[in-house]
């Protein structure tokens, strides 16, 4: 089937309008959706005149920097150039693009970030509670589609009016309302996406209704807004794993410590000299879907001139699939044996670089996994000015969210005569994996099994809140604002552990194609056999083809369950003065109460061996946990501001916040399950929680120098200092477990640990600007530009193994934005590059010898261009990762590289109309 080209997406896309209009917003309506972009400037500020109308790309910088320039903290925002359009269509793209956010991606699309170098964000709804069921409390960023945005507004410092838990900032994203526009208003837009590596095409589709109606009950004013996404994605993968050390000493005995590792040092040639080898390597290609459908309603209703009342349900459902083939030489945990008389080289520390080795055992694996998310918000809000200085705010709010998730997976065994790696100056290893009749044959894979798994996740959350404002009149004191917060907050998780069923035969077998594999630049072996990727996708069908029955049950002992209450109180003053140098700011505190339950089980299984050579799941022994705790936390907060002039002012803010530990790392469930015969030779890896664990504190300085030249032209530089108690982190330690059969087997348990203290500092520095001095056509262009340097450290808690220092998980040092930008009559094009350099993925990684894992640095660049046929129509073309970049990861050392992989390059067009 021939690849579609630029010009079918664009028809496909112009094709679809009957169905879904599409929209380029109006002046107006983009003024009403954030007011700020229709707020005059400061004085000084170089305004267009009043009659001049800034729309598209000008209109939503206009407006993002007014919300920065004015707010209370240091914001940083992003603003809907058009209904249903943000500057990237992707929400963690565009909160790429903030100096300071670091974005984790998960098959290509982001799906968490950081602030500032630290993960502990919070993310809010219009103001409110908004999370995925699962162990994270935060929204995961691929559940929303963006279409249903306004804008993101993210604050990097907190005021005591600001609901805690977290450690370096808030994203809130902001939907629209019906008051937002002056009447009816309809818009819309239709896009058909082309992922090359999966070579897949995909449609999505947004339309949003709005009007408002003077009635003699008072204004009302009703908005509905629906979004449908559907993307696919391919990954390939090619990885090295695990690395270990030959101890090749000798007792005081004089005889070897470790007899096996002493024979392989001598075959080498290598005794008495330090000699790291890899105990594998293989390929992975993974393939996936994935849909969103989101819903937004909101009523407004306006009785009198001093009460506004809105009601409003947002609902996200998201539905993620992958299906992978696994295939890979690996002794795992066990010695692994070089190929009589073939040539090795190392590294000067000693690390392999290329060599043979031989009988090594194989594994590979057909699986498919899904999750189901869905998210309703359901909440009230009324806004009562009772009198010209006072102002009441109440608000309810019930979040009910669930997570259904799926895994099912198909492993074969053998054993190769010889595995080849090189990896010496290479960004890809060559690997060479030789039988007598080659990968193909059916008679290499021996035996197999079967793992499946079911969980489910759902957490509610009802909160009540009231905030009060009194203004002064021409005081020093503007305003005090105080107010309370009750939040109760439930996670529940069932998870039916892992059911294993050993095969009694080997199942048909299907051909893997790896002629496209990883854009054709790996040096690896070529086709191999697997179960077949059509009938793992069916689970159902999965089971009936391996002659299995029935699906895994929910025990008493998979359950786990948290509860989180939380009471509090806040009050802030607001000053200012007037004069030669003008200076306002706010000084409050807040005091939240927090009461923690938590439950779940520690649960083993053996394995019965069968009397036809199989082994099944046998009985599972639990014991259940109970963990309580309750602590009172006093957050005071300082921010202020001098105006040095209209354009430029300066910001000082110190703080205290606290992070509540994420609900997976307080999970004290544990389960344990017996390796099957065909598992006994790879790695046990297993993870649980600590329901011990206590909250993160951080003391916080921030500062900034903002200069605002021009109505979208700024430069600023901002710096943080963070000092962290408490701070969570990852680590490893091996448990040796023995089974009712008596075979013992060792597990590396990943749990996490307060480490004692944490820090990070650095600074922010970003410029934007339209050249509108320019002449002629030249005055369309603009650019952004950002730059970020975070320096932190923490010891690693290494629960086993020598003690490090390494930074922050998830954290690079560096970190930097480029945007080129075009915008003159009905043409935008815009250029965005993100680099960022290495971080640690984990401080302590399975099979590196207690060595943290680091991600390469990298960039990726993405584009768009828009072309607005009349007001009321636009096309739009934009592009994903254009540079195909190739991701990379090692065990704490360069030369003992883990994995290199290719995510999709995405190619879209989009139609978009308004009326």
């Amino acid at each position: 089937m021939a690849r579609p080209t630029l010009v079918t997406i664009l028809l496909g896309s112009t094709a679809l309008l009957w169905a879904v209009p599409g929209a380029a917003q109006t002046a107006d309506a983009q003024a009403a959706a954030n007011p700020a972009a229709s707020e005059p400037e400061d004085k000084g500020a170089s305004a267009p005149e009043a009659d001049i109308v800034v729309t598209g790309t000008r209109a939503s910088l206009l407006s993002a920097q007014s919300i920065k320039q004015n707010a209370p903290q240091i914001v940083d925002s992003i603003v809907a150039e058009d209904i249903g359009k943000l500057p990237d269509r992707n929400v963690a793209e565009a909160l790429q693009r903030i100096p300071g956010i670091q974005v984790q991606r998960n098959y290509g699309e982001g799906s968490s970030v950081a602030i500032r170098g630290l993960t502990q964000v919070r993310t809010e709804l219009n103001g409110r509670d908004a999370f995925t069921a699962g162990g994270n409390n935060q929204l995961s960023l691929e559940d929303i589609p963006s279409e249903l945005l306004a804008g993101i507004d993210v604050y990097k410092n907190p005021s005591a009016d600001l609901t805690e838990d977290q450690l370096s900032g808030t994203i809130n994203f902001r939907t629209r309302k019906p008051f937002d526009f002056k009447g009816f208003k309809a818009a819309g837009s239709t896009t058909n996406s082309y992922f090359e590596l999966s070579r897949k095409s995909r449609p999505s589709g947004s339309l949003l209704l709005s009007d408002r109606w003077d009635t003699g009950i008072g204004e009302i004013g009703v908005l509905a807004s629906v979004s449908y996404q559907k993307t696919a994605f391919r990954q390939d993968r090619v990885s090295t794993e695990p690395f270990y050390t030959l101890n090749d000493a000798l007792g005081a005995d004089g005889n070897p410590v470790n007899p096996v590792d002493y024979g392989t040092a001598q075959a080498l040639g290598r005794v008495g000299q330090v000699t790291t080898l890899p105990h594998g390597a293989g390929v992975g290609k993974v393939y996936g879907d994935r849909r969103r459908l989101g819903t937004d309603v909101a009523i407004q209703w306006k009785p009198t001139d001093s009460l506004e009342l809105t009601g409003e349900v947002f609902r996200n459902d998201y539905s993620f699939k992958f299906y992978d083939y696994i295939f890979f030489a690996s002794a795992g945990a066990d010695s692994i044996s070089p190929l009589a008389g073939a040539p090795f080289s190392y590294a000067a520390n000693g690390d392999f670089e290329s060599g043979t080795f031989a009988n090594v055992p194989i594994g590979d694996y057909t699986s498919y996994g899904s999750r189901h998310s869905r998210t309703t918000d359901y909440s009230l809000n009324a806004k009562w000015h009772a009198t010209d200085n006072l102002t009441v705010i109440g608000d309810l709010q019930h979040v009910k969210a669930t997570s259904k998730a799926q895994r099912s997976i198909v492993g074969l065994s053998g054993t190769v005569d010889t595995f080849y790696e090189n990896i010496a100056g290479r960004s890809t290893p060559e690997i060479s994996i030789t039988t007598p009749n080659g990968l193909t044959d059916p008679a290499l894979y021996t035996s197999g099994f079967y793992l499946d798994n079911l969980t489910e996740t759902s957490g509610k959350d009802t909160t009540a809140r009231i905030d009060a404002e009194y203004k002064f009149d021409a005081s020093f004191l503007k305003s005090v604002k105080v107010g309370g917060r009750f939040a109760d907050r439930r996670n529940r998780a069932i998870d039916t552990g892992y059911r294993y069923t050993g095969l009694g035969t080997v199942p048909d077998l299907a051909v893997v194609d790896q002629s496209h594999f990883f854009y054709g630049k790996s040096d690896t072996f070529g086709d191999f056999l697997a179960f077949p990727l059509d009938t793992i996708v069916d689970y159902d069908k999965t089971r009936d083809v391996l002659g299995i029955s029935g699906t895994p049950q929910y025990l008493p002992s998979g359950v786990n369950t948290i509860r989180l209450k939380t009471y509090t109180g806040y009050a802030t003053a607001f000053f200012g003065t007037q004069g030669g140098l003008p200076i306002d700011g706010n000084v409050g505190v807040r005091v939240i109460h927090t009461q923690q339950d938590v439950s779940g089980f520690y649960q083993q299984t053996s394995l019965i061996d069968l009397p036809n050579g199989t082994q099944v799941s046998g009985p599972t022994a639990f014991n259940a946990i109970t963990s309580g705790q309750s602590y009172t936390s006093v957050l005071p907060s300082i921010n202020l501001r001098a105006k040095i002039t209209d354009r430029l002012q300066v910001r000082l803010a110190a703080s205290k916040n606290i992070a509540r530990p994420p609900f997976d790392r307080l999970n004290p469930s544990l389960t344990i399950i017996q390796p099957g015969r065909e598992q006994e030779d790879e790695l046990h890896n297993v993870s649980g929680g600590n329901p011990d664990l206590r909250p993160m504190k951080s003391k916080n300085i921030d500062a900034s120098i903002e200069w605002y030249f021009s109505r979208t032209g700024s430069v600023s530089l901002a710096g943080f200092y963070k000092h962290i108690s408490n701070y969570i982190q990852t680590g490893i330690a091996d448990r040796a477990i023995t089974f009712d059969n008596g075979r013992t087997f060792i597990y590396s348990v990943t749990s996490y640990d307060n480490v004692a203290s944490a820090k990070v500092k650095g600074f922010e520095a970003a410029y934007q600007q339209f050249f509108d001095f320019l002449p002629g056509p030249l005055s369309g262009l603009g650019m952004q530009a950002n730059f970020t340097y975070v320096d932190s450290h923490a010891p690693s808690p290494a629960i086993s193994g020598p003690s490090i220092g390494v930074p922050l998980e998830l954290l690079s040092k560096y970190n930097y934005n480029l945007v080129g930008m075009y915008e003159k009559g009905p043409l935008s094009v815009r250029f965005a590059y993100n680099w960022r350099s290495k971080y640690v993925e984990t401080t302590s990684g399975n099979g590196s010898g207690n060595l943290p894992i680091f991600d390469k640095p990298f960039g990726q660049l993405d584009a768009s261009m828009t072309y607005t046929v009349t007001p009321n129509l636009g096309f739009t073309i934009d592009a994903v990762n254009l540079t195909k970049t190739l991701r990379s990861t090692y065990f704490g050392l360069e030369s003992r590289p883990r994995e290199q992989l290719y995510v999709d390059r995405r190619i879209s067009g989009t139609a978009r109309i308004t009326f």
